[in-house]
């Protein structure tokens, strides 16, 4: 610890003596903990404790009372001194420390004494109802959790890309150095690879067989599969043994079997893996006393299927159900159906399309000619290290490599060129959202969308100089256009800011001319440009909505600009600004929302 006059020392100094005056109020005389008992909690940064003992049905047990150096801030633990084999209790970790309360509850930092009188009141309820059996289905509610502390066998990370339920099915699996993959199929999994690991070549992914057993309910700790044959039974009783016996029948040196089950909060998921019985000088033990070839079948599982250990893991989901809302996001099946072409991959652009991968996408299309300079990294999501790529490929692999489940391909070109190309890729898609801030480009793209009679919604997005304002237009009814809202020249009738200066900036280069802002101010606006497309994709939102994002008056001000005529004219109550305002799109609207 600190120096005894450090300010959190003497806190903690005078918390820890008010517990114990408390105490001694009350009658109380816990045994102080000496080092060697302390040191019995490693790990836990235990600097004091003390100890009680109760009466409990059954006999005496010991609580220990244990804080860090961090109490009063950091809550004291109570740990079972007297306590049976780990995981015979739920919440009873393997140094008997007792878990109490989920890890968002918070202690009263001012009245250090009321924090470990409700662990402790806790902790009594705690055992008494684990000494009274009360407590066993804790061990199903949070599987996870206890199967995590059974694992054993090689240190490896196990991710799943399997749809986490019923029927029992063959899957795939991939076992690489320190990772392995499951799938449904060899597509799945080989695709997921190429995203998430593009350095691995194709020839190394060789998939093998293994399999899904469902569970009709999830397996205690004194249920947990030890044994070869205590995997094959766990199976059998879940009607699944014959896609055991199939694996059986491949000459397979680990035989990977994952199960599931339906614990009160949902899908619950474990691995285990069975190693084949060693050769040992040249003796088969699975075929010892018959040819290879006429090894009975019920001969053959007993010996591999038998008493040897089996490997425990912990699978940690990857599918996209998980990845996006942990299976609570009611929006996912239908996003994961969706195409989504994204032109434009620049400031905007590319922190629109990670959002949009992120919401649930399925697919995207990136559609960008430029290259990424120096000076772009600063606001844009691609690092130094893609500096003079193409920022189309470049933000499609990182999205790839962020979200393995996600397809993305991209464009190096220019919108009109896609546009006149008889296999025009935004044909198809369910969304446009376009990014370029280039009005020529869009004018087309807006008279394209009304050649096609506005059969996909287009989201229009931008920003202001200094990132003061920003703008989502969204349009997918033939009545509706983006024209409409602009003049001969592209630009808008309604600005937001006006400014006594140009807010343009120059680089000592030719027509090199940008805009002035940075990422904290752009994330406003990439988030509102993001949520329009969202609902643009779940028909939330209607044609013509123009959503404007406004920072506050204080800011545009302190860059030198004002809020312009026609904003306050149209949202005369919005001009304090961090806001979002809602109105149609075109030259004289009115305002939806503010």
């Amino acid at each position: 610890m600190p120096d005894a006059s450090h300010p959190l020392v003497e806190r903690f100094d005078a918390a820890v003596a008010a517990v114990e005056a408390r105490w001694e109020e009350l009658g109380l005389h816990p045994r102080r903990l000496d080092r060697g008992e302390l040191a019995a909690y490693p790990g836990r940064g235990a600097v004091k404790g003390w100890r009680f003992a109760a009466d409990f049905p059954g006999g005496l047990r010991r609580l220990d009372v244990i804080v860090t150096a961090g109490f009063p801030f950091v809550p004291a633990r109570i740990a079972l001194v007297d306590r049976p084999r780990f995981l015979t209790w739920p919440h009873v970790e393997k140094d008997g420390v007792l878990c109490l309360f989920p890890d968002t509850t918070t202690m009263s930092v001012d009245e250090p004494y009321d924090g470990v009188a409700a662990l402790l009141k806790e902790a009594f309820a705690m055992v008494e109802d684990a000494i009274a059996g009360k407590l066993e289905d804790d061990f199903r509610t949070e599987f996870l959790t206890y199967w995590h502390h059974a694992q054993r066998g090689r240190d490896v990370t196990v991710l799943s890309l399997l749809d986490p339920g019923p029927p029992s099915r063959s899957v795939r699996v991939w076992e690489g150095v320190n990772q392995t993959i499951i799938a449904e199929n060899d597509e799945q999994l080989r695709a997921w690879l190429r995203n998430a690991a593009p350095e691995v070549a194709s020839s190394k992914v060789k998939p093998r067989a293994g399999a899904f057993v469902w569970l009709d309910r999830v397996p205690t700790p004194a249920e947990y599969p030890s044994s070869a044959g205590d995997v094959y039974a766990l199976a059998e009783r879940s009607g699944a043994a014959e896609l055991l016996d199939e694996l059986l029948r491949e000459p397979l040196p680990r035989t990977f079997v994952s199960f599931g089950a339906l614990a009160d909060s949902g899908p619950a998921l474990a691995a285990v893996v069975v190693k084949r019985p060693a050769v040992v000088r040249g003796r088969d033990p699975l075929t010892a006393g018959f040819r290879p070839s006429i090894v009975p079948e019920h001969v053959a599982r007993s010996r591999f299927f038998g008493g040897e250990q089996c490997e425990r893991h912990s699978i940690e989901r990857v599918d996209p159900a998980w990845i996006h809302g942990r299976d609570r996001d009611a929006r996912v099946p239908r996003l994961r159906g969706c195409v989504v072409a994204l032109l434009g991959c620049g400031s905007v652009g590319a922190p629109v399309a990670h959002a949009l991968a992120r919401s649930g996408v399925g697919k995207l299309i990136l559609v960008d000619k430029q290259t990424l300079k120096c000076a772009n990294v600063g606001r844009h999501t691609l690092g130094v290290e893609s500096i003079d790529d193409a920022k189309a490929p470049a933000l499609a692999k990182q999205i790839r490599v962020a979200l393995p489940h996600v397809d993305v391909v991209h464009h190096v070109a220019e919108v009109q060129e896609l546009l006149l190309r008889d296999n025009n890729p935004l044909d198809g898609v369910d969304l446009i959202v376009s990014a370029l801030g280039d009005w020529p480009a869009e004018s087309l793209l807006d008279e394209w969308h009304a050649a096609q009679g506005r059969r996909v919604p287009i989201v229009y997005g931008w920003t202001e100089p200094y990132a003061v304002a920003g703008h989502a237009i969204a349009i997918s009814a033939p009545g509706d256009s983006l024209r409409v809202g602009l003049d001969a020249y592209g630009t808008p009738h309604l600005v937001a800011a006006r400014w006594t200066q140009d807010p343009r900036r120059y680089e000592p280069a030719c027509g090199a001319a940008f805009d002035p802002y940075g990422p904290v101010e752009l994330g406003f606006v990439t988030s509102m440009v993001a949520q329009a497309a969202l609902d643009a994709l779940l028909g939330q939102i209607r044609s013509g909505t123009h959503r404007i994002w406004l920072a506050r008056r204080a800011a545009v001000e302190a860059a030198g600009g004002t809020w312009s005529d026609e904003l306050r004219a149209a949202a005369p109550n919005a001009l304090d600004g961090a806001t979002i305002v809602e109105r149609r799109w075109g030259r004289s609207a009115r305002i939806l929302a503010a």
